[in-house]
């Protein structure tokens, strides 16, 4: 089977999903039709299995506008017209998910397309209602040109049907090894993943961190870099910068908490890796973030500052409680998320769609 995936936000969590599911399918031929964004890794190839084939796709861009999006449309459906053998088109988010579905349809390809979401632009927190709903419209739109949309998480998926918008779920998956806790003594650590960008919030990471600023033995780390960077000011938080995966896994072996202070998500990458390392985890109460915390049995959904200032601070003198919450967070991740689970549900879906679309002899 020969599967396109098509992508214009080809970085951080969506670039390491491909990355991961190609490398587990490699019984099917993979393509990948790429955007770049600042934060694209620059040996970006290294990390796909051999024989994966890139194709540039040099006007697709981030945000909405008419002229380049119409050169971007026109762009993909030259790029895929000339592929001879698809089997499958694989869309991941919002801007590839509305190109991708109008070219497909424009080629009479529709009914071979999968789009998965990976953080819907309608739940964006940075524009206005008047944009979020264009967004909205945007996949109403989409909608038509036909495709199976694919939320990362049950909440996203409520969120499409909340709107009138049929999706199935696939939780995301992590391809996760739990790391060996660090033997050399430590402050209490407490940790994020990610682009240092609105979505996540860092002003309010900041402002939880400055609440400790005072308290001695406890650090705030950050493992990521982005534009906002400057937010995190206070003296008690530690920026790494980019880092490897081996690296981040060697950060997040140090973390006694994980802490999301996210606007938004698809279902977090980042907190996956987290749960499978068995941490505890304090999370902002939002789509994505809600489909992993059991309250009281393995972390808290906080709805303010003060709620998760009080929780961590909590944890913090309560070792044997901290670790109580990790183990859970680690069963949890077993019992609902694991990385085989969520091959054997794309694997199941490329061959319905597969068979959908088989010729009638």
């Amino acid at each position: 089977m020969h599967i396109i995936h098509i992508v214009e936000s080809f970085a951080g969590g969506v670039y390491d999903f491909i990355s991961d599911l190609t490398n587990h399918t490699p019984q099917h031929r993979h393509t990948v039709v790429y955007a770049k964004r600042p934060n694209t890794p620059e040996h970006f190839a290294d990390n796909f299995p051999e024989g994966t084939r890139f194709i540039y796709w040099k006007n697709a861009t981030r945000e909405i506008c008419l002229l380049r999006d119409m050169r971007a449309l026109t762009e993909l459906y030259q790029i895929l017209k000339q592929i001879p053998d698809i089997d499958i088109l694989h869309l991941h988010s919002s801007k590839a998910g509305f190109l991708g579905r109008v070219a497909a349809r424009m080629l009479g390809m529709q009914d071979r397309v999968i789009y998965t979401s990976h953080g819907v632009s309608f739940l964006r927190k940075d524009v206005s209602d008047f944009k979020r709903n264009i967004f909205v419209w945007l996949e109403h739109l989409g909608k038509k040109a036909g495709g199976t949309v694919v939320a990362c998480s049950r909440s996203e998926m409520e969120e499409f049907h909340r709107h009138g918008l049929e999706a199935i779920f696939i939780n995301n998956a992590v391809d996760c090894v739990p790391a060996p806790p660090p033997q050399d003594p430590k402050p209490f650590v407490v940790g994020t993943i990610g682009r240092i960008t609105y979505p996540k919030n860092p002003h309010l990471f900041n402002q939880i961190a400055y609440a400790f600023s005072k308290t001695p033995g406890i650090e705030f780390v950050w493992v990521g870099d982005g534009e906002l960077r400057e937010d995190l000011n206070t003296s008690n938080i530690r920026v790494t910068g980019w880092l490897n995966r081996r690296e981040v896994a060697r950060e997040l072996a140090r973390f006694d908490i994980y802490l999301s202070t996210s606007l938004w998500e698809g279902l977090p990458l980042s907190a996956l890796q987290a749960m499978c390392d068995a941490k505890p985890l304090v999370l902002s109460e939002c789509v994505g973030n809600r489909d992993l915390v059991k309250e009281g049995q393995n972390g808290l959904l906080y709805r303010s500052l003060f709620d998760a200032i009080d929780f961590i601070d909590r944890l913090r003198q309560d070792p044997q409680t901290c670790r109580q919450l990790g183990t859970m967070s680690q069963t949890i991740y077993r019992e609902n998320f694991t990385f085989e689970r969520f091959i054997q549900n794309y694997q199941h879906l490329y061959q319905t769609i597969h068979r959908k679309d088989a010729p009638v002899s």
